[in-house]
């Protein structure tokens, strides 16, 4: 067993050991929506291993501090799909790429 080797998380086989932990870079806007920055830092990192994003506001009353994102608005939404469409495309085959929808706003993850 080794750190790059995969193991079982429940349903899923992760590719590694590796998991990087939640840190909140307070670089959302002003509404709470991720920025483009968020969409770059994770699709960069999704081969490292498991993410855990960072902390994430459910409502509006549970935003924990300024300019940390939140999943509540529809524009919030749409932002975090645009990342997890990125990590997606980071770790799809080339072969599965074109089967991508290629507005990732469209994508329902």
């Amino acid at each position: 067993m080794s750190l790059f080797s995969p193991v079982p998380l429940g349903d899923f086989l992760l590719r590694n050991r590796v998991v990087m932990a939640p840190m909140t870079r307070a670089r959302a806007d002003a509404q709470g929506v991720p920025s483009p920055l968020a969409t770059e830092y994770y699709g960069s990192r999704a081969d490292a291993g498991l993410i855990l994003t960072e902390g994430t506001g459910p409502s509006l009353a549970g935003m924990g501090y300024a300019r940390t994102p939140g999943i509540y608005s529809p524009a919030q939404i749409a932002a975090w799909r645009n990342v997890t469409a990125a990590v997606v495309i980071a770790l799809s085959p080339p072969d599965r790429l074109a089967s991508l929808p290629k507005d990732s706003s469209a994508t329902n993850y």
